[in-house]
């Protein structure tokens, strides 16, 4: 599993609302992946002991059953403030900040040291090293 992998999980677990069935969530469905819009609505239940999701299209109008198998969420994109607030819970804001340009400084004896960097446009971190820097500091 790649840095981003894992980063990207430990974010999803801490932040569980981006795993959400609601409108912007990815799923995927046999082999298609599709971003949940106002076209669709997803409704859960249990039946028999088994969870069985259920999709309606506007554009079809009709309940199709998904099968556990071939049905997977994948989540709500994470954003910049996403990885911001994981990182809020896991060190004491009084010794780090991000910087405007996308950098997250860390202050240590009165040194600063940058721990990470952002890339503004994606809201992602920057590089592959950026992603082994975060799970570094959350612990993963």
């Amino acid at each position: 599993m790649t840095e981003q992998l894992k980063a990207e999980a430990y974010v999803r677990e801490q932040r569980p609302e981006l795993m959400e069935l609601t409108e912007g969530c990815v799923v995927k469905v046999g082999e298609y992946t599709y971003a949940l819009d106002s076209n669709w609505k997803i409704e859960t239940r249990e039946y028999a002991h088994v969870n069985e999701y259920r999709v309606i299209t506007n554009s079809f109008n009709e309940w199709t059953k998904i099968d556990e198998n071939n049905f997977t969420i994948i989540g709500h994109p994470i954003n910049m403030q996403d990885w911001l607030a994981v990182l809020r819970e896991r060190l004491d804001e009084s010794r780090w900040h991000l910087k405007s340009d996308g950098r997250v400084m860390w202050e240590d004896y009165g040194v600063n040291f940058e721990k990470l960097k952002f890339n503004l446009t994606t809201g992602q971190p920057a590089t592959e090293a950026d992603y082994e820097a975060f799970n570094d500091i959350v612990s993963v």
